[in-house]
């Protein structure tokens, strides 16, 4: 995995569900809606469209296996531990 990621290869995630299934931008989305903010702070903090937001929010609800934006943070911090 790690020449593959040397060559500049992008290679899919070993993981499908989980933390550790979401991509660096899903996880930032994670990071911030978790801290409280909205989707609309969300993406005026990361420079991206309230769509783009709500589209990688959507990968993070099935990743994680939850249902709501209030699980979001409870999911993060078991998986942290």
């Amino acid at each position: 995995m790690a020449e593959l990621h040397a060559t500049g290869a992008r290679p899919r995630r070993s993981a499908i569900t989980g933390v550790d299934a979401l991509t660096p931008t899903e996880r930032r989305v994670a990071d911030l809606v978790a801290r409280g903010l909205s989707n609309r702070e969300a993406a005026q903090g990361l420079f991206v469209t309230v769509r783009t937001v709500e589209f990688h929010l959507g990968a993070v609800f099935r990743k994680l296996g939850i249902a709501s934006r209030t699980e979001i943070s409870q999911a993060l911090k078991a998986a942290d531990h």
